[in-house]
Formats: C-alpha cells, sequence, structure tokens
C-alpha cells in the first residue's frame, strides 16, 4: 500500500470521511473534523500502523495531506 493510500485509509477511518473526497493536496485545515484532537489520533494510529515512530514536530507541521504522505514514506524508508 502506498504512503498516500495509507495517509487517505488512516484520516478517513478516524474522522468517519468519504476517503474518496481526500485530494492529497487538500490542506488539513480544511477538513471539518481536523482538530488537535483527531491529529493526535491519527499521529497514534499512524505510528501503530508504521510500527515506528513519527517525528511530532514534522507531523504538527504539516499542512496538507501530501505533507503526511511524505512523512510516512520517510518513516518507511528509515525502517528499512
Amino acid at each position: 500500500m502506498s504512503s498516500d493510500q495509507v495517509v487517505r485509509e488512516v484520516v478517513a477511518q478516524l474522522l468517519d470521511l468519504d476517503e474518496d473526497a481526500l485530494s492529497m493536496d487538500q490542506p488539513l485545515a480544511d477538513i471539518a473534523e481536523w482538530d488537535s484532537v483527531n491529529a493526535l489520533r491519527v499521529l497514534v494510529y499512524l505510528e501503530r500502523e508504521l510500527g515506528e515512530p513519527v517525528d511530532y514536530d514534522r507531523f504538527m507541521r504539516a499542512e496538507l495531506l501530501a505533507d503526511l504522505a511524505a512523512l510516512v514514506e520517510d518513516v518507511r524508508a528509515a525502517a528499512g
């Protein structure tokens, strides 16, 4: 599964959204359900899915779903 797919699936599942309606260039701030609590839920879920820690500071600086996908890609690459 690609990093884009992982991010879209996790965000859609946790925020009860239609996965097909999520665009990778969509600003996180434009997602009505995206708030600090849900952001942390996504972070924890991604870490569980990846089996690796995710850089919290970089996660919190992410502005787009694509930024989260790039972060997931880097975590996967570092894990080998």
